[in-house]
């Protein structure tokens, strides 16, 4: 908690894969009315394409969300495994004179099963995987919220929906740090004259 000698400090959870305009506006309102801001994002490349101010302390929950092992099996069975049969089926049936008329047909369910491989990642898993990954954040990213001292923050700010689970596990561990949704300026930002 801030004391009148301590500068207020505000931590903002934005587990998208990309913290929105919103939210950069917002941390850069709060850095530049001298509030002390720490961000904790998805992966390495959330912020590659963005501008924050060197005073923001950023954090990362995972060096790369593709390394997940959920995302990994899924490639595996659904893309890799598939691929190095078809792959082995087709080296097997071009080099022999007596299955040659077979490569067609093997090139044929290569291509089919790919597509099929295609439209499950997209119909199934990913809408699945949307539901599941905020939760997956919470429980890799509790260690890296944690790193900030969160007993000494003012607030706890989760910026899209995908932050609300971490958010509200913070909470629960620290009872005393307001947890919120809003992104709130009012308590640090003097207002804007008309």
């Amino acid at each position: 908690m801030s004391t009148p000698d301590k500068r207020p400090r505000v931590v903002v959870l934005s587990l998208s894969y990309h913290p929105s305009r919103r939210v950069q506006n917002y941390v850069t309102d709060l850095v530049n009315a001298g509030v002390d801001v720490d961000l904790l994002v998805a992966e390495s490349t959330s912020t590659e394409d963005v501008e924050l101010d060197p005073r923001v302390n950023v954090r990362r929950v995972l060096d790369v969300e593709a390394d997940l092992p959920l995302r990994r099996i899924e490639r595996a069975m659904v893309f890799t495994l598939p691929g190095k049969v078809f792959g082995k089926a087709r080296s097997i049936t071009s080099n022999n004179r007596v299955l040659r008329p077979v490569d067609p047909a093997v090139a044929l369910a290569k291509r089919a099963q790919y597509k099929l491989s295609k439209g499950f990642h997209r119909k199934l898993f990913w809408p699945a995987f949307r539901v599941a990954r905020p939760w997956m954040l919470a429980r890799r990213g509790r260690a890296s919220a944690q790193a900030f001292d969160l007993a000494t923050a003012d607030r706890i700010v989760a910026a899209d929906s995908p932050a609300i689970p971490l958010a509200w596990r913070l909470a629960r561990r620290y009872p005393q740090v307001r947890a919120t949704t809003a992104l709130d300026r009012k308590p640090y930002v003097a207002p804007r004259p008309n």
